[in-house]
């Protein structure tokens, strides 16, 4: 017998014609058995030391036998068994690792606002003091954020910060501003914009202003009373006054020279950000001479998208251009107008600036009613 703490122990089944050849060819190799069991006629059970089985393996196939393993024990066995097993445990070991630093940092902000304060502009203040993702938690205090917050927003009435999980959470109350205590008289028909007065048509109220009076946003048009002098009643205003209003339009175009332009061609980088430090998942190889460079920030993940840009050649038609341009600056304003406002004049000038560039600037003067009841 011999201890299994101190060398592992391994049962085999031979399986051969004369069994009995091998043991005496173990012996003769100073190959050590014990437990020796005959199963059969052609089967032999026996232990041998694990340092001594390759040793066996060769004789038993040296003499025609089959071998197979029934039993192994000992420590050396256990630890044979491990190894293969070691890069997984490893793994894990590093899994868990990572995930309890990563765990001690902040990752995300969450904020929740009212009406009037935009989360954005929290972000970005928040920003300003320092606090932002990647931080680790031992550097967040957040009766000290509380209150500079309250200190840099003048619109915040009560914040709580609170630390969930790998989130920094912020619950805003905001104040609420007392309506305006300035007055309005009641009943009133004004300018909603500026403008030279062409008509004037009443259903109440006097007017204010005649043809050809120039007139300013908010200034009176009709007057909350009617009848003559000293016959004159307080009524509700109301009334259409035409007026030419005037719009300034402009538009740059290039006509001639050389004029960059995305081909459709890109590339991009993509990194983590590890407390300031860019660590690349892809590194783009930039070898466009002339580019425009997006870059997309989300904390933790990053993206900078490279898009290429050529030089084509440009010679336009200088008539043809203005008019183009000319058409499409009106178009867009027919869209701000309403459906009764008329464009009765229009002023083209254009401007050449460098580059082979001109400036095209449009003045249009449009007839609408710039009567607003106020009440």
């Amino acid at each position: 017998m011999f201890s299994s703490l101190k060398s592992g122990q391994v049962t085999i089944e031979i399986n051969a014609l004369v069994p009995e050849k091998i043991l005496n060819a173990f012996w003769n190799s100073q190959i050590y058995t014990c437990n020796i069991v005959k199963v059969s006629l052609t089967t032999v059970r026996v232990t041998i030391y694990y340092r001594d089985y390759k040793d066996a393996e060769i004789l038993i196939k040296k003499y025609k036998g089959k071998v197979k393993i029934v039993r192994t024990s000992g420590i050396i066995v256990l630890l044979m068994k491990m190894r293969r097993k070691i890069s997984l445990v490893i793994g894990m070991g590093l899994f868990f690792s990572v995930i309890y630093i990563l765990s001690n940092y902040i990752w995300a902000i969450d904020i929740e606002t009212q009406r009037n304060l935009s989360p954005f502009e929290v972000r970005q203040q928040l920003s300003s003091i320092g606090i932002k993702p990647g931080l680790s938690k031992s550097q967040i205090n957040v009766y000290q954020i509380e209150k500079k917050m309250e200190d840099l927003n003048s619109q915040i009435m009560w914040i709580r910060v609170r630390v969930e999980g790998s989130t920094l959470k912020l619950v805003i109350k905001e104040k609420v501003n007392p309506p305006s205590t300035e007055k309005t008289l009641y009943n009133q028909v004004v300018a909603k914009m500026d403008g030279e007065v062409k008509r004037v048509y009443t259903n109440s109220g006097n007017p204010a202003v005649v043809p050809g009076d120039i007139v300013k946003k908010g200034d009176d048009l009709i007057l909350p009373i009617q009848g003559r002098e000293g016959f004159e009643m307080e009524v509700k205003p109301s009334g259409t006054v035409i007026a030419n209003t005037f719009y300034d339009k402009f538009m740059e175009v290039q006509v001639s020279g050389e004029k960059l332009e995305r081909t459709g061609n890109k590339n991009s980088d993509m990194y983590l950000n590890f407390f300031g430090k860019k660590v690349y998942l892809k590194k783009a190889i930039n070898q466009f001479e002339y580019y425009d460079k997006i870059e997309e920030k989300d904390g933790f993940f990053n993206k900078i998208t490279y898009f290429e840009k050529k030089g084509i050649n440009v010679n336009l038609d200088k008539e043809s251009t203005v008019k183009e341009a000319t058409e499409k600056l009106e178009g867009s304003l027919r869209k701000t107008l309403s459906n009764d406002a008329k464009i009765i004049d229009k002023k083209t000038t254009v401007e050449d600036i460098e580059g082979g560039k001109i400036l095209i600037n449009v003045k249009f003067t449009v007839e609408q009613d710039i009567a607003r009841n106020v009440s």
